[in-house]
């Protein structure tokens, strides 16, 4: 029996890169200064009511088909929005983190 080998390369951006081991080692994140949250507007809620009320009107009609209980349909409630402050500039990151690259 032959066995194939098959191999495939991707090239990731040292952003990735350090997102990534962020996710394992928490010094590699990019420090925040701030966050701030905005709450849903009046019209993102009004919005939402119209869909929520039309997606009720679909799920009722015979001529609607939601997929099923796998690929069912939804309505999602407004989330608020966050922007970030950062601590340190995108070069300041990006040093801090190949700083702790050279240690490892």
């Amino acid at each position: 029996m032959k066995l194939n080998k098959n191999s495939v390369g991707i090239r990731l951006s040292a952003e990735q890169v350090y997102m990534w081991r962020a996710l394992n080692d928490p010094r590699y994140y990019r420090r925040v200064k701030e966050t701030i949250v905005t709450p849903p507007t009046e019209a993102e809620w009004a919005d939402y009511s119209k869909a929520k009320e039309a997606h009720e009107f679909l799920l009722a009609s015979p001529y609607f088909q939601d997929g099923g209980p796998n690929e069912g349909s939804s309505v999602e409630q407004p989330t608020p929005t966050r922007e970030y402050i950062y601590a340190e500039t995108h070069d300041e990151w990006m040093a801090r983190c190949r700083e702790l690259d050279s240690e490892r």
